[in-house]
């Protein structure tokens, strides 16, 4: 991280500790409102304008370590298929035969020569392109450079690959912005993937955002494991460009080191900062990264329906070499499993509540304005159609940090 910046973040750290009163540059964060956990118009808005036309994560290149390697992708609401090349390149493509619309891949993951039709059998090369049709004889006019499977758009960064179904969008690097270098050190593409765990929670996906974008929250939900180890009046936020974010906790003097990684287990790139806090970021819409010197998830929210979300946590840690990977890696999986059931114990009733005549629009606080910042990205993100009672004020766009 550069040098300036962590400096920064340090300062505000021992600053928020300190302070017995809002710091000066607060001001306050204006309500949400409680509609926009349940109603129907604003999710149908984001099916069509969040999911099908922002960049999202759909695998990591520990996934695709071979031509023909691929994993399918179907969270914005299409079927996609994610390839390794002949070439090293990762592609995506929709994951339908140019013939009659059959999958070319059925597994959720797999190694494939060609990516073969099962229907009739229609192949094609990992490139894309239609290599063979049964009985050709049969299609006048028969054109197979006109019928390679549809292309989307798939980039990679640091080993992270994201898919993006619009083809007018913004390169992934320009989208990413500032996490770019923040998220450098972890040094994506030494990570191998490790394991996923999936929670079905009956709350709205944003509801779930919300829960890992601050940390106001852990003295009462997690006094026996979060709240030990972290200082939660110790900490520091960032709004950043595209509604992305960057928070960061500090560890209690104390506890400095009890949850290092062995040497085996570790990742040598992280730097102090990251081993001194919990630094996590947000990669919106639905993302939240809290990465660490050791094995860490990517905590993934995905709606299901407008009062359901799969929260899959998919999880990685540094190369270890060869074998297994680390007891502790799959120890640390275990752990956190326990605090996911108390991050989701709430959710059920929060989704109750919104949607109840009992429901108020949201009064957050300062040190909760990431959630306000995400609410805000999702309504840019969808334009002039949100409904005007669901809609976000802009008064926060003034704190976004563009570097």
């Amino acid at each position: 991280m550069d040098a300036t910046l962590e400096a920064t973040i340090r300062r505000e750290l021992v600053e928020n500790r300190d302070r017995t009163a809002p710091p000066p540059d607060a001001v306050p964060v204006p309500p949400l409102p409680a509609g926009r956990y349940h109603d129907e118009r604003l999710f149908a808005l984001e099916g069509e304008h969040l999911w099908r036309r922002t960049w999202l994560y759909a695998a990591h290149t520990s996934e695709l370590t071979e031509p023909g390697a691929y994993v399918t992708f179907e969270r914005s609401g299409a079927p996609i298929v994610v390839v390794s090349g002949e070439d090293g390149e990762v592609r995506a493509f929709y994951n339908s035969c140019r013939h009659r619309g059959a999958p070319v891949v059925r597994d959720d993951c797999g190694t494939a020569k060609r990516l073969t039709c099962q229907y009739h059998s229609w192949s094609y090369g990992l490139d894309g392109h239609l290599k063979a049709v049964p009985d050709a004889r049969s299609f006048a006019g028969l054109e197979l450079d006109a019928l390679g499977l549809v292309p989307v758009r798939c980039e990679v960064w640091e080993g992270w690959v994201f898919v993006n179904e619009d083809p007018d969008a913004a390169p992934l690097v320009e989208f990413l912005g500032p996490l770019c270098e923040q998220m450098l050190e972890v040094n994506g593409p030494s990570l191998r993937k490790i394991g996923t765990q999936s929670h079905v929670v009956p709350a709205n996906w944003k509801a779930m955002v919300d829960a890992f974008l601050e940390v106001y929250h852990i003295r009462t939900v997690h006094p026996d494991n979060a709240a030990l180890l972290y200082d939660d009046t110790t900490a520091t936020v960032a709004m950043l460009p595209n509604g992305h974010s960057r928070l960061s906790v500090a560890v209690k003097p104390e506890l400095l080191g009890v949850m290092d990684p062995s040497p085996a287990a570790d990742n040598p790139s992280v730097g102090a900062l990251w081993r001194e806090t919990s630094t996590s970021f947000g990669w919106f819409p639905n993302i939240v990264a809290p990465l660490d010197t050791g094995a860490f998830p990517l905590l993934c929210m995905w709606p299901l329906d407008r009062r359901t979300t799969e929260l899959e946590l998919v999880w990685f840690a540094p190369d270890w070499g060869d074998g297994d990977t680390p007891e502790e890696n799959t120890l640390r999986m275990t752990l956190f499993e326990t605090v996911m059931a108390q991050d989701t114990a709430n959710m059920g009733g929060i989704q109750r509540s919104v949607e109840s005549r009992g429901a108020r629009p949201f009064q957050i606080g300062w040190h909760e304005r990431l959630i306000h910042h995400f609410h805000r990205a999702v309504d840019l993100a969808i334009g002039d159609e949100v409904p005007a009672e669901l809609r976000v004020s802009p008064a926060l766009d003034g704190y976004v940090e563009r570097a």
